[in-house]
């Protein structure tokens, strides 16, 4: 058996924190700084970790922030090389019994924009991708976090929806990472509710795509069996 380089980095697939997450990606793909945080926030992903060079949000709260919709971002065609896109996952108000104590009164959904529905979530998510294809050059990644969630009773794993999204966009699903957490992300404070029908979520994924130069067919995704919205 050879000798291990002393300098060699592993890279597991599952860590505990955005910070562990973000920069093993980092160390792995050779990016020394994103071009591109679409949903920047207060940016808080970023503590620790080089800031990237342009930074919009839908509502920003800092002036060195650009104001722009993540479907329609103010960037040429095939001109980021590393873009960090961290949507949303709650969806505010659906299902029975949720107006009062579920999504909306949660943790995260006071934090965070939340969506009306489940369409309005796959919607978003399928025209910011499309966009993002667009200003990311070939041989570029784009790192999407995302979690699965429950809706009106139904379960929604979002994470294959995306990828299945992201494919017929043109991307190559080059990676995943599991991000756990030691708290209930999605936690219902102060529910009284006494059944559980669905395991409640403490782990989210980070997706890594490639635009890649040819298309990589993947033949477990089913052809023209998905349809998304989009807005024209």
């Amino acid at each position: 058996m050879g000798e291990m380089d002393k300098d060699f980095k592993m890279v597991k697939s599952v860590y505990g924190s955005n910070f562990e997450t973000i920069s093993n990606i980092m160390h792995l793909y050779g990016i020394e700084k994103f071009d591109l945080d679409c949903t920047y926030s207060k940016g808080n992903f970023w503590k620790g970790l080089p800031d990237p060079v342009h930074k919009t949000d839908l509502y920003p709260h800092y002036d060195h922030v650009i104001e722009a919709d993540s479907e329609n971002l103010p960037f040429g065609d095939n001109s980021m090389s590393a873009i960090m896109y961290d949507p949303p996952f709650v969806i505010v108000g659906s299902g029975k019994g949720h107006k009062k104590n579920g999504p909306g009164s949660s943790i995260i959904a006071k934090r965070f924009e939340g969506y009306g529905t489940y369409e309005d979530l796959k919607t978003n998510y399928y025209n910011t991708l499309k966009e993002l294809y667009r200003i990311t050059n070939k041989g570029g990644f784009v790192v999407m976090k995302c979690q699965d969630t429950v809706s009106g009773g139904k379960q929604h794993f979002s994470h294959v929806m995306v990828m299945n999204m992201a494919y017929q966009l043109g991307f190559y699903p080059r990676d995943m990472f599991v991000l756990t957490s030691n708290i209930r992300v999605n936690a219902f404070n102060g529910t009284k509710w006494t059944k559980q029908y669905h395991a409640r979520k403490y782990h989210s994924y980070f997706w890594v795509f490639e635009k890649v130069k040819q298309k990589v067919p993947y033949d477990f995704i089913p052809q023209g069996l998905v349809e998304y919205p989009d807005k024209g």
